[in-house]
């Protein structure tokens, strides 16, 4: 009995074919882990994206290796990096907690998160099509 790998699916992906993978590996059905991580993500949005963005970076892709691996330069982590940094600073933002760090005079902190975190999720989403 071959021994089976886990593998990010060049197949039937999204974004990084995360899912696909594990749903081959576990050998279920991929729109159900899709729909388990759309639940989680608006459950826990911070954890699953740092969830999703490791999984990415450490899974190899079928018959490869992983893009940590495969590209020990700054090419793929740098950018994937950027926009998970901007994603939480702008969720820090909007947060409840960001009145500890910022005065929130006029609402100008939340209008900044939103405009942080979507721009690092634009550049997250991004590179994570490309790896």
């Amino acid at each position: 009995m071959p021994s089976r790998v886990l593998e990010r699916s060049d197949r039937n992906r999204v974004l990084a074919g995360v899912f696909s993978g594990l749903a081959e590996y576990l050998n279920v059905d991929v729109n159900l882990l899709r729909i388990v991580g759309i639940v989680l993500l608006v459950v826990a949005p911070m954890p699953m994206v740092i969830l999703y963005t490791v999984a990415a970076l450490l899974i190899p892709r079928r018959g490869g290796a992983s893009p940590l691996t495969q590209q020990p330069d700054m090419s793929v982590l740098g950018p994937v990096l950027t926009g998970l940094v901007l994603t939480i600073v702008g969720a820090a933002l909007m947060s409840s907690w960001s009145w500890l760090f910022f005065s929130k005079t006029f609402g100008l902190t939340t209008v900044a998160g939103v405009v942080v975190g979507v721009i690092g999720a634009v550049i997250l989403v991004q590179e994570l099509k490309k790896i």
